[in-house]
């Protein structure tokens, strides 16, 4: 969530939304692992981003959004593949505990614009948000266009680096749930100004220990996978 205060400077506070009454989880828990242990030492990991973009961007600005948040997934070894999608999500889509646990590593973005923002009553200041439920998980990040958007003038960067941090930010929410701030990187919960600058891309990465966790959720959530793929009976 990003604000300004009172006097017109910006304080960035990128944060979580607790969750929406109508989109409460109706299973118990998340699927069990099985006994083997993750290698969690595979170089890197692969997500999948489904965009559904309201927003209707130029598709170059979307690309170089994509872009942005690519790169600073790569360098926590997170590989994403974007595919943009149209309509609104199933029921069943955003609930961490998808009946196919083939689609674990598989998560939802949309790009809200002004009206759809206005109709959620966020507060004014936020530029996002990550739904979460009551088993501390989630599948789906929203993040505000407009607002992003109205943040790249003067020495701030273009539009589609502004909006692939904030993008950036959200999924790491999705991997690393709702306690994933930190002192520093692009989880900070507070942002100066000169991050939203291209001379603060230096200091907005995901730290080493986000960077493990994250690897080791996605080696769990494809273990699970697979382990259901082969009929395997999972937790004991």
């Amino acid at each position: 969530m990003i604000k300004t205060n009172k006097a017109g400077s910006l304080a960035t506070y990128l944060a979580w939304a607790a969750g929406l009454v109508a989109l409460t989880a109706t299973e118990s828990g998340t699927l069990a692992l099985a006994k083997n242990p993750p290698n969690t030492e595979k170089g890197t990991w692969a997500i999948t981003l489904r965009v559904y973009d309201y927003a209707h961007l130029n598709p170059s600005t979307l690309s170089d959004a994509e872009g942005e948040a690519t790169r600073i997934l790569a360098q926590a070894d997170v590989d994403t593949r974007w595919v943009l999608w149209s309509g609104p999500p199933a029921d069943g889509d955003y609930s961490p505990n998808r009946q196919s646990a083939c689609q674990a590593n598989s998560y939802i973005l949309q790009i809200m614009p002004k009206a759809m923002v206005a109709a959620l009553e966020e507060s004014p200041d936020s530029l996002g948000f990550t739904l979460l439920y009551n088993t501390g998980e989630s599948v789906m990040a929203s993040v505000f266009y407009d607002r992003i958007s109205k943040l790249s003038s003067g020495p701030r960067a273009a539009t589609p680096v502004l909006l692939g941090r904030v993008m950036a930010h959200e999924i790491g929410h999705l991997l690393l749930g709702a306690k994933a701030h930190s002192p520093s990187g692009i989880m900070r919960a507070h942002w100066s100004d000169h991050d939203f600058t291209m001379g603060g891309r230096a200091e907005l990465n995901f730290t080493a220990e986000q960077s493990r966790r994250m690897k080791t959720r996605l080696a769990q959530q494809a273990q699970t996978c697979e382990a259901q793929s082969k009929g395997v009976e999972l937790g004991r």
